[in-house]
């Protein structure tokens, strides 16, 4: 062995795969961030907005001004809110109108006539005002769709119709008696129900909710004692390009653009018209109105923080990979122990997240690039046979393992190999480390062959070297070696 070959390997390959192994702990470091880091910034800003449009900021900004400059920034500002809220109404109306929404190149209209009579004149008045209501209107909503607003229904549906008195009767017990009898007057009136959608399908559905609801004010009229009568006459449907709802579509959207030119007008000349000092209050007045409610920025600092934080924890991993004193890479266990590698056993991995199956697999593969994973029995019986094999060869029946490694694991996979030694193979076999026990010193000069068990990521490259040293020392040959890798 060169005692002069002191560097050690550093791959950024296997240094990844470190990181992945402790997923959870970056994780973890990164939400504190999001929760530390994020929550001081929205804190901070949160903070400065409120200050930035406190009333001491605005005072300290009025304190010189007149009050006809304050009236010339009042009467601005008030017509600035004024534009405001008819441009929101506007946007409101044109995203929730189903006038709006229709086809006016295929709009599917159907319509129904009742013949209604009756010994009331305002029956037909009636039907029209009060056959409707709310609940109508929400249930012909639920059917169009979720996001359908109720109170625009009403765009779609069109009650109308005219009475008029066909006879009167006259009720008495002799002819031509009219002071002691009664007379009963007789009205003939047509309703028409219209629906206006963009599908047969949708017209039926409203159709069939409108009707339901006539008839149900029916039963209502007929309740208070009113003689009524009412008979479908014709139900109609057809399809067509509608120019009323393709203008009043443009209209609607010709409003709004206008409206919209009208403000950048006003917004204009309102700066021109006002002063330096009048413009900043004015300015601020709107920020104050749009910043307070938009420039909170509650998914950039946490997502900052969660950066940040996740950056940190992959410093923190790395710095401790960097400093961990024990054997990293297999290249380490070649260049320090200068022998033929007969074997690697591997920790069989367990984890019951699914998240952390895919880091542990992730980084198993990076980690074992180039190397045939087995089982670990397998992979302690194939070391035990190569073992047997050298030491026959070499007319050997005691072997040493030398290992500076006090992991579980480690101790584990030692007491498997000895036992196959003894009971499968026949040879007397000892394990420890010489350069740091008196027993284990003993026991490898008794001994005619040694073997290195290089724990990853455990054992110490000077210790290692040490042990190489005491085996020369003692003129014990070192014939192999072989990595034992815990997993976390």
């Amino acid at each position: 062995m060169n005692e002069q070959d002191n560097e050690i390997t550093i791959s950024l390959g296997d240094m990844f795969a470190y990181m992945l192994h402790r997923w959870k702990f970056i994780a973890l470091v990164a939400i504190l961030g999001m929760v530390a880091i994020g929550g001081f910034l929205l804190y901070r800003q949160y903070n400065s907005i409120q200050n930035k449009y406190g009333d001491a900021t605005y005072n300290e900004m009025v304190k010189d001004m007149t009050q006809e400059q304050l009236r010339t920034v009042d009467l601005f500002y008030t017509r600035y809110r004024t534009y405001q809220e008819r441009i929101k109404e506007n946007q409101f109306y044109a995203d929730n109108s189903l006038m709006m929404k229709l086809d006016a190149n295929n709009v599917s209209i159907l319509t129904r006539e009742y013949l209604v009579k009756s010994n009331y004149s305002g029956v037909v008045s009636s039907f029209i005002d009060s056959s409707l209501d709310l609940d109508d209107y929400t249930k012909m909503a639920g059917m169009l769709g979720s996001d359908i607003d109720a109170r625009y229904i009403n765009e779609l549906i069109s009650l109308s119709g005219s009475v008029d008195q066909d006879s009167y009767r006259i009720d008495t017990d002799k002819v031509g008696d009219v002071v002691n009898g009664s007379i009963d007057y007789s009205y003939t009136g047509l309703l028409t129900l219209k629906v206006t959608a963009n599908s047969r399908e949708d017209a039926d559905q409203l159709i069939g909710v409108a009707d339901a609801a006539i008839r149900e004010h029916l039963e209502t009229l007929k309740s208070t004692g009113l003689k009524v009568d009412l008979s479908e006459l014709t139900t109609t449907y057809t399809e067509r390009y509608d120019t009323g709802i393709a203008e009043y579509q443009r209209g609607r959207a010709e409003q709004g653009s206008q409206l919209v030119t009208e403000y950048y007008n006003f917004e204009t000349s309102a700066k021109n018209s006002m002063d330096q000092q009048e413009s900043e209050v004015f300015n601020y007045l709107i920020e104050k109105e749009q910043e307070v409610k938009e420039q909170l920025h509650k998914l950039r600092y946490p997502a900052m923080g969660l950066v940040v934080g996740g950056v940190l924890a992959v410093i923190i991993v790395a710095i401790a990979y960097l400093f961990a004193p024990g054997v990293k890479t297999f290249d380490d266990v070649k260049r320090l122990t200068k022998e033929k590698c007969i074997g690697v056993v591997v920790q069989k991995t367990r984890s019951k997240i699914f998240l952390g199956k895919v880091f542990h697999n992730w980084g198993q593969k990076i980690e074992f690039h180039g190397v045939k994973r087995i089982p670990e029995e397998e992979a302690v019986a194939i070391v035990c046979d190569r073992i047997a094999s050298i030491c026959s060869d070499r007319n050997a029946g005691k072997v040493f393992i030398v290992s500076d490694s006090d992991a579980s694991y480690t101790d584990s996979v030692l007491n498997k190999t000895l036992e196959t030694l003894k009971k499968t193979k026949g040879l007397e076999a000892q394990a420890g480390s010489p350069s740091n026990s008196l027993e284990a010193l003993q026991g490898l000069r008794g001994s005619q062959v040694a073997v290195l068990a290089v724990t990853m990521k455990n054992s110490l490259p000077n210790v290692v070297r040490d042990e190489y040293a005491v085996c020369e020392e003692n003129s014990i040959p070192v014939v192999a070696n072989f990595v034992i890798y815990p997993q976390r």
